[in-house]
């Protein structure tokens, strides 16, 4: 592993449960540097499935969005619709947040996805919220690729990046452990420990809820496939593209 010198980076946790509480109140810190937006249960992995399966769009949308153009305008412009209200998939939706709902409805024998709009509790509600206009996108799925990437941009001078855990109403336990597993291996040059990140996903509050609600197969999916895939989507003008 590559040591860097002079890499700087930090941690942001922003306000949890800003979609329960309607507050404005998360910011993020993006000063002449690149971010990394972490939301491992369930909008990373959603997206970072999505881009390695050949999907070449993901347009975040907000509420708004939803209400002024109506779902069927979106649909009829080619997005394969996902989102999630508390994990619940929403109506009118194709699929919810899950990445496991993604893989089986494009192994079905739908039509081709080219498009996903996606539109979830936390993640979502982040970007429109905070601003944030660029950013890396990383789960345990790609948490290699991201680190590749982080260090090549990074090279020869003096970068800040700020690594977001997304977090919830329930906790921010899962993301947070990822986002200390890219501190680490950046500035420690530490491999990130596999069980370590099986054990907090699955441990969290967030993995207990979404069992219950009877996502368990994402959580088993998101823990069982680290540094699965070789793909870095990039949020760029409110749309995530792999670069």
């Amino acid at each position: 592993m590559i040591h860097l010198a002079k890499y700087k980076c930090s941690i942001s946790i922003p306000s949890a449960g800003m979609a329960e509480t309607g507050g404005n109140e998360a910011t993020v810190d993006e000063r002449d540097g690149l971010t990394v937006i972490i939301d491992v249960l369930r909008a990373s992995s959603t997206i970072v499935t999505a881009m390695a399966r050949g999907v070449s769009e993901v347009k975040p949308l907000d509420t708004d969005d939803t209400r002024s153009k109506g779902i069927g305008e979106w649909r009829n412009a080619g997005y394969l619709l996902a989102g999630e209200y508390r994990g619940v998939k929403l109506p009118g939706f194709e699929i919810g947040n899950s990445p496991t709902e993604l893989i089986e409805y494009m192994e079905s024998g739908h039509r081709r996805i080219e498009k996903l709009a996606l539109k979830t509790t936390n993640f979502t509600t982040l970007l429109y919220r905070t601003g944030i206009e660029t950013a890396y996108i990383c789960s345990t799925l790609n948490i290699g690729a991201v680190v590749r990437r982080l260090m090549e941009e990074g090279r020869d001078r003096d970068t800040n990046t700020n690594l977001v855990a997304v977090g919830s109403r329930l906790g921010v336990t899962e993301d947070l452990a990822v986002a200390m597993a890219l501190y680490g291996c950046l500035n420690d040059g530490l491999e990130p420990n596999e069980e370590y990140l099986r054990e907090c996903i699955i441990g969290s509050r967030t993995a207990k809820y979404l069992a219950g609600i009877g996502y368990w197969r994402d959580v088993v999916f998101i823990s069982s496939q680290i540094d699965r895939y070789e793909v870095v989507p990039v949020l760029n003008e409110g749309v995530i593209r792999c670069e």
